[in-house]
């Protein structure tokens, strides 16, 4: 799907899922200014295509209501860095050179990671550290928004998974991305919600990390 041209409404209400998760007939009807009749028309198209599927479920009048969310091929509509190739050369290096030495793959690529933006982080508070992390994601496709919830806690959440084909072969690429943010922002991360766990998105929860107190008597 290219973001930079004009929405179809085929790919607003993909869009409308992909940042939203899950959502029922009326609340579509509502967001695009459509009948239900063009409504149930576009999403029947969808679902035919694979993009997306549907549960039934009650309206606030007991009335049965169809609610739809994205398919995995659905979710490969969005921007991604990665694609089959690049989970068969990764297959590739599994087999020839071994488990060892993807995994060092991965390390090497959290590194670079964090060397490439830990500057921008320095000399910022956990808020500033957050939103410009959230940035920086964004700008390379995840799709990314922040919020703060509480006084020292936050939530970050990625609409869109770059890494969709790969993490869903190899979860050490999402466990070097967590490893990878609670370094940059050193603060407590936690991931909740995982696309490559089956969830429509990822969200991240961060708190300022606990400081220890050493008792008097430990010195």
């Amino acid at each position: 799907m290219s973001m930079n041209k004009r929405l179809s409404t085929r790919d607003y209400i993909l869009l409308l899922l992909k940042t939203n998760g899950q959502m029922g007939t009326k609340e579509i009807q509502n967001r695009l200014g459509l009948t239900k009749v063009a409504v149930s028309r576009q999403m029947i198209h969808l679902e035919k295509d694979g993009f997306v599927q549907y549960t039934l479920g009650r309206h606030q009048l007991g009335r049965p209501m169809h609610y739809y969310s994205l398919t995995p091929l659905g979710q490969e509509q969005f921007p991604s860095d990665y694609g089959q190739l690049a989970v068969e050369l990764l297959d590739h290096m599994a087999v020839e050179e071994g488990e060892d030495r993807l995994d060092a793959f991965f390390k090497r690529q959290q590194a670079r990671f964090i060397e490439k933006y830990a500057d921008r982080m320095r000399g910022k508070n956990l808020a500033e550290r957050v939103e410009e992390l959230a940035g920086i994601q964004d700008v390379h496709g995840f799709m990314t928004k922040w919020e703060q919830q509480d006084e020292g806690a936050f939530a970050m959440t990625q609409h869109n998974c770059p890494y969709f084909k790969i993490a869903n072969r190899y979860e050490a690429i999402c466990e070097r991305e967590l490893s990878s943010y609670q370094a940059l922002l050193e603060a407590e991360v936690e991931r909740p919600e995982c696309v490559a766990k089956g969830a429509g998105r990822c969200v991240y929860l961060i708190r300022e990390r606990e400081q220890r107190i050493i008792p008097d008597n430990a010195m």
